[in-house]
This record gives C-alpha cells, structure tokens and sequence, in this order.
C-alpha cells in the first residue's frame, strides 16, 4: 500500500537524474518500487563489501555491509523477490506473490548483512534548506529474539570521508535520523511471513529535515543499514518515499487569513 504522491505549492511534477540520483528542484519526489524487478536477480549485488550498485527501477542503490559469506549467489548477493517467507540476508522486492505493488526491504543473517539509500542532488537555483522525507515502514517478516532495527542516517556533500560512491558504507560523516530508523515488530519464540500491505504491520514515518545549506549542485544522501541480531531476523521494507518541501509559511497564513474574512462574514 503506498502513499498518493504529495505535490508542493509549485504544483510541479517530479524529476530523476539517470546517474542513479533523485533531483530535487522544489518538487515532489515520489518512489514507489514499482519499478522493482518481478523475478529473483542472482548476483545482483556485489559479494564484496562497500561496493554499491543500483537497484532496478529506482533510484536507489544498495551493498554487502558485512558477513561471513564470500560467495556469490542468490541469497549471498542477489535481489530477492519474496512475500516474507524467506529467512535468508539479503536485499528484498516484498510484495505479494505475482503483485505489482512492491516495497524495498532488508533481512540481515550472519552470512550476508546489507544496506540500501538514496543519493538526492540539488537542482534548484537557490540553496535548499528544508525538506520533509516521508515513507511508509512495511514489516514482512518477524523476528525471534530482540526487536530488529534497521538505522536510517544522513549525510550531505562535504560530510568528512562521504562520496557518492562510498556512502552506504562510510564510517564517518553521518547523523543518524532514529525517527526515519525502521524499527520491526515484538519478537517471538517463532516467526513467519506477515502481510506488509496490512494496516496492523505498517508505520508512517516522517522527519523534516531543517537547517541544512544544500547549494545547487550538492547532495544529500540517505542510507539505511542493517545489523545481524540474534535469532532469525525481521524482514523490514520501505514503501511510498515523498520527498516535499513544506507549505510555505505565507501560504498557511494567507490561508488562515481567508478563513476569518470568510467566519466575519457569516
């Protein structure tokens, strides 16, 4: 299930970069993983820590963070489609069986732990100061000893040690944003396949981002990385990304304005 895309006071529509970047330039960027691939992608990732690559479909590109494996694979380095059954690490399409409607996802194991974000750059003429990220947490899959986590943090262009080719991976350079953070479901002795697409396994997540200086041409970028916990891990997916900026003050205003000519008049 993902959200109606929200447009900005422009009421322009969005723009992509081909470079495997989101351009912002004052409008509405909306993702929903539609674009994700239908069927299972073996070798998809690289199986050699920190190198990224672009996830199909989108604008995102993902990468091994850690694990034991060194092989390549399916599950070792592949995109996996899947409706929450499987237990393996990897990178995850979640949906339905045979769905359209796809959410990006994560399940960490001792063998393969991976990362996934978005490098967004600035295509306005002015700075970009602030922004909101919203998206929908979808959980598809339980875990069996501790609450999972998977850590949302942000970095932008000149952050110490960040490139566009290294920042799911960077060891220096980065916030963390604990509100955009996925958090999974209690744990249980056991755990198994849950429905993404149901209300009672989703969590809106929003943070506005204030105080940044983003000058045009510089980058902003947005990982969230997996940790292999104990147990058997939780599958957790993203779904319905905007990126907006908010309604102007003045236009809130003038809104709030018209409202008490209007209530005068009555």
């Amino acid at each position: 299930m993902k959200f109606l895309p929200l447009f900005s006071a422009f009421g322009l529509v969005a723009t992509t970069s081909s470079q495997g970047a989101y351009t912002f330039s004052g409008t509405t960027i909306t993702e929903t993983f539609a674009g994700l691939p239908a069927t299972n992608q073996a070798n998809f990732f690289s199986a050699t820590v920190g190198v990224q690559t672009a996830i199909t479909g989108t604008e995102f590109v993902g990468t091994k963070l850690s694990g034991s494996s060194t092989l390549a694979g399916l599950n070792s380095s592949g995109l996996v489609v899947d409706n929450g059954a499987g237990a393996s690490g990897a990178v995850y399409s979640y949906g339905p069986t045979g769905d359209a409607d796809r959410a990006l996802g994560l399940l960490a194991s001792g063998t393969n732990v991976m990362g996934f974000g978005f490098e967004m750059i600035n295509g306005a003429a002015q700075p970009l100061t602030e922004f909101v990220v919203s998206f929908t947490q979808e959980n598809w899959r339980g875990s069996t000893v501790a609450v999972n986590t998977i850590a949302a943090s942000y970095a932008t262009t000149g952050s110490a040690g960040v490139t566009s080719a290294n920042f799911l991976s960077s060891t220096t350079g980065f916030t963390a944003v604990t509100t955009l953070s996925l958090v999974g479901p209690a744990f249980g002795a056991s755990n198994g396949a849950l429905d993404g697409n149901n209300l009672t396994n989703q969590v809106a997540r929003s943070f506005t981002f204030t105080g940044l200086n983003l000058l045009p041409g510089e980058s902003f970028y947005l990982r969230f990385q997996d940790s292999n916990d104990g147990g058997s891990d939780a599958g957790l997916a993203i779904d319905g990304l905007t990126i907006s900026v908010p309604e102007p003050a003045s236009t809130l205003l003038g809104a709030l304005g018209l409202l008490a000519v209007l209530r005068r008049r009555r």
